[in-house]
């Protein structure tokens, strides 16, 4: 009789201590499984943010007809025959702010627009992107309307320098864009 105490007692003991390395374990498991939920989510975050907003470094160029033509300088590249730049063109009356990637072919004096974005001006907000390329335009001296400013836009990225004598040209050093 005393044999079988102790052998219920013992199966009871082992039963128990099961159970606990069975919840200490099942603990564990959703510890762990929180903290890699927590850091996909924040790298998840971090990776969606960085993706998402850029930093944009606008310098004015020229107005016309209520639109103020803007170039963000960290994106201009200079070469031979050709010119990058993503140019902004803010309608603040229709609370709008579109950016253009722009690609000049300096040999046939031309340029187009690679990708458009478009923005709610007041919050910066993306409302629109297409990958869709523009037709080709000539922004020669005879041109006039929208291909005179992109014609200023091209010498503005042509003679740029990062230094203290365009910084008055700066309008929004630091904003960060859908």
């Amino acid at each position: 009789m005393m044999e079988k105490n102790r052998t219920i007692k013992l199966i009871e003991n082992v039963k128990n201590m099961i159970h606990k390395n069975i919840i200490n374990g099942v603990k564990g498991a959703v510890a762990l499984v929180a903290m890699a939920l927590t850091f996909v989510v924040c790298l998840g975050g971090s990776v969606d943010n960085a993706e998402a907003a850029q930093r944009v470094d606008r310098h004015f160029v020229d107005s016309l007809d209520g639109t103020g033509y803007y170039v963000d300088v960290k994106t201009i590249n200079v070469q031979d025959n050709a010119v990058t730049a993503d140019v902004y063109m803010v309608k603040s009356l229709y609370n709008t702010m579109y950016c253009y990637g722009v690609v000049y072919n300096l040999a046939e004096q031309s340029y187009q627009y690679t990708y458009t974005k478009i923005y709610q001006y007041d919050t910066r907000k993306l409302t629109s992107y297409s990958e869709v390329p523009s037709m080709v335009y000539g922004y020669s001296n005879a041109a006039l309307g929208n291909n005179m400013i992109m014609a200023e836009v091209l010498r503005f990225c042509q003679e740029y320098r990062p230094d203290s004598q365009n910084t008055k040209n700066n309008t929004y050093v630091g904003e960060w864009l859908d």
